[in-house]
């Protein structure tokens, strides 16, 4: 199963309760009191999950139970930050960590957004957008895949 077909699902969901066990994410999410997002992660295997009240979507993808949490967005680490280890399974549309932005270019197309800087960049596939983050010397270093904004 790729993680990104979870996307848009919400806590409680046969499916997304099949991917947090093969994940062995096993904390339920919280909502903090005034929060619109809250987190579940496994540091040890590179992977953060951004779950978000369904009531802030701006695009929700379907109908959702009142206060559900519905995973919004997965994050791979490629690179050792803070707690999270370098994530080792596969990443999705091709990608690897390490691409050079012009292989990134070639791989997936222009970027439909990039900052500033040109280290963050951001493609529309399907029903996702990709994020990168670039580092000068590493290549991507961070890939996160989520619903729309």
């Amino acid at each position: 199963m790729e993680h990104f077909e979870c996307l848009g699902y919400y806590h409680g969901e046969t499916k997304l309760d099949a991917l947090l066990a093969a994940l062995d994410v096993n904390e339920r999410p919280i909502l903090p009191r005034g929060d619109t997002d809250t987190y579940l992660s496994n540091e040890a295997a590179g992977i953060e999950l951004t779950f978000s009240d369904s009531a802030s979507l701006s695009a929700p993808q379907r109908d959702y139970p009142a206060g559900a949490l519905v995973l919004v967005n997965i994050r791979y680490y490629g690179k050792r930050l803070e707690e999270f280890s370098i994530y080792q399974g596969n990443l999705p549309y091709g990608l690897t960590f390490g691409l050079k932005k012009s292989e990134l270019i070639a791989l997936l197309g222009e970027p439909e957004w990039r900052n500033p800087e040109g280290l963050r960049l951001r493609w529309i596939r399907g029903h996702n957008r990709i994020h990168v983050t670039v580092s000068k010397s590493e290549g991507a270093i961070i890939v996160s895949l989520g619903l729309p904004l």
